[in-house]
């Protein structure tokens, strides 16, 4: 009986400090290098929404790469990322009200790049429809921005 409630204890004990930490560790906010995109503590675990929105940069008409990796640093992961080259874009968090807060400009913060090139005029589409600023682009799921530079 005595062998019984101390593995019963134990159990509890070890599944009550599980969900502590996890709940603990969740609730702490860590921001991606100098920007208001958090990092996420645990990966792609407890994600409250993922979408893929996908960019693409052409310099004079000719397509520029997306680097891979953007936003992924040894310590985290930020809310907005690139896996690959390929142009997509990962918008994930595990707070469901931040997804409506995302814009372009969090994704450039987060590469630490400007929008703004230095000869350049910039035209900006989303969806095939212009925009005057990447801080008008609120992120949907397999969204299509295109953002098109051409020498002044």
């Amino acid at each position: 009986m005595k062998g019984i409630l101390i593995i019963m204890l134990v159990s509890v004990s070890i599944i009550g400090l599980f969900i502590w930490g996890n709940n603990w560790q969740n609730s702490r906010v860590f921001y991606f290098e100098n920007t208001d995109v958090a990092c996420l503590n645990n990966g792609h675990q407890n994600l409250a929404f993922h979408i893929h929105p996908q960019i693409k940069i052409t310099v004079d008409g000719q397509n520029e790469e997306v680097p891979a990796n953007i936003g992924i640093n040894d310590t985290c992961m930020s809310e907005v990322h690139t896996h690959d080259s390929t142009g997509q874009i990962h918008i994930e968090s595990i707070n469901a009200e931040r997804l409506e807060q995302f814009t372009l400009r969090n994704f450039f913060d987060v590469w630490k790049q400007t929008p703004e090139r230095e000869g350049y005029n910039l035209e900006i589409y989303f969806n095939g429809e212009s925009k005057n600023s990447v801080d008008e682009i609120s992120f949907v799921d397999h969204s299509k921005i295109e953002l098109r530079y051409t020498s002044k």
